[in-house]
This record gives C-alpha cells, sequence and structure tokens, in this order.
C-alpha cells in the first residue's frame, strides 16, 4: 500500500473519533455540535468536493445504529411529527437535538428541520434526530426506550 494514503487514512480516522463529542456551551439549546463544517445527505457528491471540502451524510449505520460522526448513537422521539421537534427547554437538555451547521444540506434519507431558535435540526427520513446526555461514549445507547416514547434509529 502507499506510506502517504496509509498515513492519510489514519489521520482521518483520529479525527472522526474525536469529533462530535464535547457540549458547547454557548449553544442557546444545550445541544451537541454538528460533525463537520459542510454536510450532505447521500455521500458524496458531485466528484466528492464542494467549496474544497468533502461532502458526507451527517450520520451512519454502525452496529445496527444510526450514528453521528464520532460514533454517538442517534435517536428518534415518538411524540415528533414528521419535519417538526417537540423537544424543547428541559427536554432538550436531556436529549440535546443533533444540529446542523450552517450552509448545511441534505438529501437522500437525511433532511433539515427549522428549531425556534433559528438553528436546524437533522433528520433521517422526516424525524428529528438527538443525542441522549446520558450516553458517555460512543456505542453506548443508554436512551434506547426510555419513557416508551425514545429509540435508537434502527435501519
Amino acid at each position: 500500500m502507499n506510506p502517504p494514503l496509509i498515513l492519510a487514512a489514519v489521520a482521518l480516522s483520529l479525527l472522526a473519533g474525536c469529533a462530535g463529542y464535547g457540549h458547547r456551551a454557548h449553544h442557546p439549546q444545550g445541544g451537541m455540535p454538528p460533525d463537520g463544517a459542510i454536510m450532505q445527505g447521500g455521500g458524496m457528491q458531485g466528484g466528492g468536493m464542494h467549496g474544497g471540502m468533502a461532502m458526507m451524510a451527517p450520520a451512519m449505520f454502525r452496529g445496527g445504529m444510526l450514528v453521528a460522526h464520532g460514533g454517538r448513537t442517534l435517536y428518534r422521539f415518538d411524540r415528533d411529527q414528521p419535519g417538526s421537534s417537540a423537544c424543547y427547554g428541559d427536554c432538550a437538555m436531556k436529549w440535546p437535538p443533533y444540529l446542523a451547521p450552517a450552509g448545511a444540506s441534505a438529501s437522500g434519507d437525511f433532511g433539515l428541520v427549522p428549531r425556534n431558535d433559528g438553528s436546524r435540526q437533522w433528520t433521517h427520513r422526516g424525524k428529528p434526530l438527538y443525542f441522549w446526555s446520558g450516553d458517555q461514549k460512543p456505542g453506548d445507547a443508554m436512551g434506547d426506550n426510555i419513557g416508551g416514547v425514545w429509540h435508537v434509529v434502527r435501519p
């Protein structure tokens, strides 16, 4: 194999493992930071680059669960309506919405819905996506079936 290619792959995997695991204290909803600067659902688009940045889906299925880049498990809320989040205030503190960065666009199974504060939240098949504040590390799914209304997103 090509040594520079191996080095690049290792560097990218290390960066991906660090993404999306801290809270942004200044975010008004206590949400998680988005994973990456520009994302688009459906994988690589138009040669794989847009404005000098690779385009990628905001999440992927791994181990039978939908996870954000960095491995954080994503959840759906039964009380949400397609295209609208019902989780604000204390709910959003426990279940931070998966927020999209400015300029993000979506396609395929991934979409975006506006939130009351003007931010935009990622959706999968029309259902808004959330993290569970009780998950401590990539792959945790401690929020599955809490209250019978929160569920890990599965294929």
